[in-house]
């Protein structure tokens, strides 16, 4: 068996779907197909076995799962220790970070990777947290910060604090916002994420449990200018606490709506077969002392 084939049983054990993990893997579906046959040749009895809803493993699969992952861990760390042999080495991280994040923390975190880690050479790359979960799998990313709950088996995730998200209005709208509330969250237009933001479900949940069916939205990307929005009257949104205080303090002209606050989970994901990178160990000791400080 070859690493291809390890990776592929690796991939379909996770999302237990052939056409997902094809998709994954950037092969066609009887590629995968081929590759999951021929390690079951060589270990010589079935990992898999077929069910309404995909494929789940057998027992010699779910024995020989945590072997192939350990073995895909080790692959990485070994071609990171060779690189180290290069007289031109240069260690690189990639980090993805999402708008939620305090800025105060993220410069914090900057500043004690650089001055612990003078030689690397850091990649901030931003995005919202669909993103950045799409770019770790494809293994573009070490690691990255992700907002709302996930829950998928080839990804470690670290808790780190909840976000506090508030809705605001125009500020002359709040008077007649808040005299019939919730309903009166009907009659205004929503300026909200798009669904790769880690707010997007949350907010859907919130008009859902309110009984709520917004009949205009705008849709937008950028936090900045949707408080932009919200303060030119254009209509609601749920943004970060401590974005829309700050809005507040520079004297914008919005309300926070206390009644709404909600609470939004922020972890640290990567990759299971990346957990002994370099460059990730770097990154996840750095982020367990600044956000455990």
């Amino acid at each position: 068996m070859d690493m291809n084939q390890l990776r592929a049983f690796i991939t379909v054990a996770h999302t237990q779907n052939l056409t997902q993990a094809a998709e994954k893997l950037f092969l066609s579906q009887p590629a995968v197909s081929a590759q999951i046959k021929a390690i079951e040749n060589d270990v010589g009895t079935p990992l898999f076995k077929r069910v309404s809803n995909g494929m789940v493993l057998t027992r010699a699969g779910e024995v020989l799962l945590p072997e192939a992952e350990a073995l895909l861990q080790h692959k990485h760390k070994l071609e990171a220790f060779a690189c180290t042999l290069s007289e031109d080495y240069v260690q690189n991280a990639q980090l993805g970070l999402i708008h939620p994040i305090d800025a105060n923390k993220v410069t914090e975190l900057t500043r004690l990777m650089m001055h612990e880690h003078p030689n690397v050479q850091l990649h901030i790359q931003y995005g919202m947290s669909g993103e950045i979960l799409s770019r770790i799998l494809a293994k573009k990313l070490h690691g990255g910060f992700f907002l709302g709950t996930i829950n998928q088996r080839n990804l470690q995730s670290i808790f780190l604090e909840n976000i506090a998200y508030s809705l605001i209005c125009p500020q002359q709208d709040a008077p007649r916002l808040l005299a019939d509330l919730p309903k009166s969250l009907n009659d205004f237009t929503w300026v909200e994420m798009s669904h790769v933001s880690g707010s997007y479900k949350n907010l859907q949940q919130f008009w859902h449990r309110h009984k709520l069916s917004p009949k205009k939205q705008i849709i937008c990307d950028y936090p900045q200018t949707i408080i932009d929005l919200v303060a030119a009257g254009t209509g609601l949104a749920m943004v970060p606490k401590h974005k829309a205080q700050t809005a507040l303090a520079q004297k914008r002209t919005i309300a926070i709506i206390d009644e709404f606050e909600q609470q939004l989970p922020l972890s640290f994901i990567y990759l299971d077969e990346y957990g002994q990178d370099p460059s990730l160990v770097m990154m996840r000791q750095s982020i367990e002392r600044i956000w455990r400080s």
